[in-house]
């Protein structure tokens, strides 16, 4: 289990957003969750071991953070590296 999962004690978030790029989203998922130190690098950057998928793409794939998202769009946060309890 990544530590993004057990930190935020979800797994699955539906939500609708008012802005429409990428950075919003993650910036008010990590808010809410308390896991922003997890997502971004002190320069606002994703951390470059987690990973961010926009629809099952890299999200440097389709536009990095400025990336538009639409309804329906899927975003993953996947850190392939856990903590063994």
């Amino acid at each position: 289990m990544s530590i993004a999962r057990l930190r935020s004690g979800i797994s699955v978030v539906k939500f609708s957003l008012h802005e429409s790029k990428l950075r919003d989203a993650l910036e008010q998922i990590a808010d809410r969750y308390g896991i922003r130190d997890i997502i971004f690098a002190e320069n606002g950057d994703v951390r470059p071991w987690a990973r961010v998928l926009v629809n099952g793409r890299s999200h440097d794939f389709v536009g990095g953070l400025d990336a538009e998202l639409h309804d329906g769009d899927n975003v993953a946060i996947i850190y392939p590296y856990s903590e063994n309890f």
